[in-house]
């Protein structure tokens, strides 16, 4: 659930077009181990905008490919993959081909009653930022949280080995960010300097093998109240760029806007959905007891290049917070 609010924020930030979803990405000079991350964003251009007939589903990548008509592209070098399957289920990021050159991406621009409207894009290879969600700590109303150390750990690694700027910690507990210019020699400085020095620069050696890391992660119990923050939690801050936070009740807003509120739009859809995700039956548009909807992220923009404000060595984001619905 937490990957399809993200992908919904990306979507609201206008990065579709760049957006590759569950690719592996190799860690940083170091090629022969790779790490498959949930959203990578990719500088990106328009091939074409192509129109097809509803009565041309499934929309394949070979089907795709015959619409292109372009000769810089072989049939044989496509994917699989279906952008819409006959039966409506669509593949956001579809990957029609992938070389060690490029991407190219297909997502559905818009439909009419006839036709849809199908949008191709070519992505360069490596990311210069990627997204990953990850749902830890103590939930709401419940004493003890998931064993998720773990995957905290899992992700944390990965923050860690992707980008060229590189994380040293120093004696006295700082972090300073390390690159090797293309002279051969290290450059350092404060971490958090560095990274704001490379996100606003356009110096080609910075940023050609820079990626931004992003964690999602779920804002559960008593991540910012507690005297000493959740483990999880500290390790993510210590591995990610940025961090961006989701409450209980800002997933369960979503729920209700998506699936609850639209009793008229998707009936086939909220039975089954409530049954998986509380095990009973319940009343349609009836949320249980207790449950508070408000939503509150903690985000940063990237296009509008919100800074982040720091609280005892974490990186937090100022708040959005939606009124609440009773």
């Amino acid at each position: 659930m937490i990957e399809v609010i993200t992908f919904y924020l990306i979507k609201s930030w206008l990065y579709e077009n760049s957006v590759a979803i569950e690719r592996r990405l190799p860690e940083y000079a170091n090629p022969s181990i790779t790490h498959n991350v949930e959203f990578s964003f990719h500088p990106s251009s328009e091939i074409a905008t192509l129109e097809a007939r509803k009565t041309d589903a499934p929309l394949t990548a070979k089907k795709i490919h015959r619409l292109l008509n372009s000769p810089d592209w072989s049939r044989d070098g496509f994917k699989t993959n279906n952008l819409l399957s006959n039966d409506g289920i669509l593949r956001n990021g579809c990957v029609l081909h992938a070389d060690d050159a490029r991407l190219m991406v297909a997502r559905l621009a818009g439909s009419t009653a006839t036709d849809y409207s199908v949008s191709v894009n070519r992505l360069v290879p490596h990311p210069f930022a990627v997204m990953e969600c990850k749902r830890v700590g103590v939930e709401e109303g419940v004493n003890k949280g998931p064993q998720t150390i773990e995957k905290a750990k899992q992700g944390a690694y990965v923050a860690r080995t992707v980008s060229a700027l590189q994380k040293v910690r120093m004696r006295d507990g700082t972090t300073y960010g390390v690159l090797q210019t293309d002279a051969g020699q290290l450059r350092y400085e404060p971490y958090n300097d560095f990274l704001h020095q490379i996100i606003e620069s356009n110096d080609r050696a910075l940023l050609e093998d820079f990626t931004l890391t992003i964690g999602v992660v779920s804002n559960h119990g008593n991540w910012f109240t507690a005297e000493d923050h959740n483990k999880e939690l500290k390790v993510l801050a210590d591995s990610y760029d940025w961090l961006l936070f989701l409450s209980d009740a800002g997933l369960a807003e979503f729920v209700r806007s998506l699936i609850l509120d639209q009793m008229n739009n998707i009936k086939q859809s909220q039975r089954p959905f409530i049954k998986a995700t509380t095990g009973v039956e319940e009343a349609i548009g009836s949320p249980r007891s207790g449950w508070i909807f408000t939503l509150t992220l903690h985000c940063a923009t990237i296009s509008t290049g919100t800074r982040p404000r720091s609280k005892d060595g974490l990186t937090l984001y100022r708040p959005q917070t939606l009124q609440s619905i009773n």
